[in-house]
């Protein structure tokens, strides 16, 4: 699988000009797999982007809202890879959080990677130590980062 990165402010193009080059690898016989971080991206981009261009080419989008082939949106991604026929362009659309959920994509060689939007690689996790903090809290500061964020660090590290 072919990775390209396309960095620029917002409001820039970014989206528009990843929509022609999708379209100029899938007129070429590409398979490209192209990557939003939601459904209403996705469909902008299909209906404004894609379809005026009139594609000759196959155009679908696997997520929640489409209609599946499984009850399942990875599964029928996995299974859309699987039947990929080779030499027949063709553009499909899939969000962040189902690209970060699929095992395996069969063929990946055979396609190229466009992703509109860096995908979130932080996970936010609350813990409630309700009965137990008091074994943490002793040994923890919070470290002002800036007017509206801090930092949680041990005391022994800010002591050295």
């Amino acid at each position: 699988m072919t990775i390209h990165i396309f960095n620029s402010p917002a409001g820039a193009g970014k989206t528009h000009a990843l929509a022609l080059y999708a379209d100029r690898l899938a007129r070429r016989g590409q398979k490209v797999l192209f990557i939003q971080p939601t459904i209403h991206l996705i469909n902008k981009t299909i209906q404004e982007e894609l379809i005026p261009l009139e594609p000759p080419y196959s155009l679908r989008a696997i997520h929640g809202d489409a209609d599946l082939t499984t009850n399942s949106v990875v599964a029928d991604i996995v299974i859309h890879f699987q039947n990929a026929v080779d030499g027949e362009g063709e553009v499909l659309f899939i969000t962040h959080p189902a690209f970060l959920r699929v095992p395996y994509f069969e063929r990946k060689d055979r396609w190229v990677l466009v992703m509109d939007e860096v995908p979130q690689v932080d996970v936010y996790d609350e813990l409630t130590l309700t009965e137990t903090h008091d074994l943490i809290t002793p040994h923890l500061t919070l470290v002002a980062e800036g007017a509206v964020y801090g930092r949680l660090i041990a005391k022994e590290d800010l002591a050295r």
